[in-house]
């Protein structure tokens, strides 16, 4: 399963982005570029998570994720539709 951020700009300021991590989320996303491409001054960045950064608390029960935050790197805007999920 992959975990994509698709940023979102208009007249090169950005809008905001849509993440999707769920099983389905090359669907989603090709959705989402689907609707936003045809608008006029719209461009858009497509990020796919390759790792990411883990914060932990050690104590004497053990060790606990505190939280995760995805490392993004940019991948080409292609995302066909009929391709099978992760």
């Amino acid at each position: 399963m992959k975990h994509y951020r698709l940023m979102i700009y208009q007249h090169d300021r950005l809008l905001g982005h849509f993440d999707s991590d769920l099983p389905w989320s090359r669907e989603a996303v090709a959705q989402m570029v689907a609707h936003l491409q045809p608008v006029a001054g719209m461009r858009l960045e497509l990020l796919e998570a390759h790792d990411e950064r883990r914060a932990v608390e050690s104590s004497p029960q053990g060790v606990r994720l505190l939280y995760s935050v995805p490392i993004f790197r940019p991948v080409p805007l292609v995302l066909p539709c009929h391709q099978a999920p992760d």
